[in-house]
């Protein structure tokens, strides 16, 4: 199986119109059930265009071969169906997404992932039995180029890798999470002779108010605080009592 970096190295289609700066998640060409109808009808008509030239050979003679012509133009149909199938591509970069198409006019397609609101999956009974789905695409705004991928190849992988990069969980929770507020409280102004210890930054449990610690002042300041006095204390000297005079 050819990975996305041998796909882009060989389609010189598709390095066209992928962006340096751009990441290719998937490649997917349409499902070949795409050219069953051309097919059956190329048979058929090869199988009717048969009966009539043997019908005809005997009215017309040698006239009939000119019924294959016919069958020519359907089998022209035939081989302009499969080259435009082989030309068809559908691209998912983590950007956007492309739809590259047309045989002798290119068209190209684009929707940017972040206009993708929602995206439906839907399966028809053919599509079960012969392995192709359709993508139809929502977006927010007015309708865009590209709105509905028909006939797309291993549906159920593609289903989950386009998830995966257009609904992703991190945009999802950037984009709910509320923006981050610093919260700053105000530091109180000390007062004259005092000492304030700085704020500690950041709210949270240990968060914690300035404390103002009175300075130590000597004996002869005035105003409160810590003072040493100059009095002399008194002592004054005890004696035991004389156990005789109880007597």
């Amino acid at each position: 199986m050819e990975t996305v970096e041998q796909t882009l190295a060989g389609q010189r289609t598709l390095r066209k119109y992928v962006l340096p700066g751009e990441r290719v998640v998937l490649t997917r060409r349409s499902h070949w059930g795409k050219l069953l109808e051309p097919s059956l009808s190329t048979f058929v008509a090869f199988v009717v265009v048969a009966w009539l030239v043997e019908v005809a050979a005997t009215a017309v003679g040698e006239r009939s071969e000119w019924l294959w012509w016919l069958w020519v133009a359907v089998l022209a149909r035939l081989v302009w169906r499969v080259l435009d199938w082989r030309n068809e591509w559908f691209v998912a970069t983590d950007k956007r997404m492309l739809l590259l198409y047309g045989l002798i006019t290119k068209k190209v397609s684009m929707m940017p992932l972040v206009k993708v609101t929602d995206m439906r999956y839907s399966r028809s009974i053919t599509g079960r039995l012969l392995g192709y789905g359709e993508f139809l695409m929502e977006s927010a705004g007015q309708d865009q180029a590209l709105g509905r991928i028909s006939w797309v190849a291993n549906p159920d992988s593609t289903y989950r890798e386009l998830c995966a990069i257009i609904f992703t969980p991190t945009q999802a929770a950037s984009q709910s999470r509320p923006p981050s507020v610093t919260v700053r409280r105000p530091v109180p102004v000390p007062a004259e002779g005092r000492v304030a210890w700085p704020p500690v930054h950041g709210p949270g449990p240990d968060d914690t108010q300035p404390i103002s610690i009175p300075p130590r002042r000597g004996a002869g300041d005035d105003g409160p605080g810590w003072a040493v006095s100059e009095d002399r204390g008194t002592f004054v000297h005890l004696q035991e009592p004389d156990p005789r005079q109880d007597d």
